[in-house]
């Protein structure tokens, strides 16, 4: 079984039926396998299930029907994957080359949570476009919260901070929403 937290296989019995589903509960979408290995049920692990599910969903896999006499025993093989956003940005197309001497004078500081995808499509811009930056993640490096927490001028809690947090010559990005902002926000001080 998958030790993923958002994502979980339920079962619904009506009579003879058992239908497996997969309930997410994160906002992100997710891969799912699942392979139902039985002889107690109709169906078999000869038609394994590879779907995607959105956020917040609950969908239907398979369903199975009870043989007569049969327990109801079955082994399922139910693994989750994150489904990953950044296959399409393989060398970003965003900055033209213009800015290249640019980038080795102006530093970068991007501070990141572990769970927040904009940092990690934000890293994958920085990386993929030879950007000098710093990275901090407050979770596996809490001793730079007390940084961040001065350099955003306050006394915000971990839980109040936006991230990604992007910090450029002085310049403090707190609320960066999007991808396309992250993008502006670079193109702003490196064009």
């Amino acid at each position: 079984m998958s030790s993923n937290k958002h994502v979980k296989l339920v079962e619904k019995k009506t009579g003879k039926r058992l239908q497996l589903f997969a309930e997410n509960t994160d906002s992100i979408p997710y891969m799912v396998f699942l392979r139902v290995t039985t002889t107690d049920f109709r169906r078999t692990s000869k038609r394994p299930v590879l779907k995607e599910i959105p956020g917040h969903t609950k969908l239907l896999l398979k369903t199975l029907i009870l043989l007569d006499g049969k327990e109801g025993i079955y082994d399922a093989s139910f693994i989750v994957n994150e489904v990953t956003t950044n296959l399409a940005i393989r060398k970003s197309k965003e900055f033209d080359t213009s800015i290249s001497d640019a980038k080795l004078n102006k530093n970068v500081t991007i501070y990141t949570h572990t769970d927040c995808n904009l940092c990690n499509e934000g890293l994958v811009i920085l990386e993929e476009n030879a950007f000098n930056y710093k990275s901090y993640d407050v979770i596996t490096h809490p001793e730079v919260l007390d940084l961040l927490t001065y350099e955003v001028g306050g006394s915000k809690s971990i839980e109040a901070l936006k991230f990604p947090v992007l910090k450029i010559e002085g310049s403090i990005y707190t609320s960066i929403k999007t991808r396309q902002e992250f993008i502006d926000i670079l193109k702003t001080h490196f064009e």
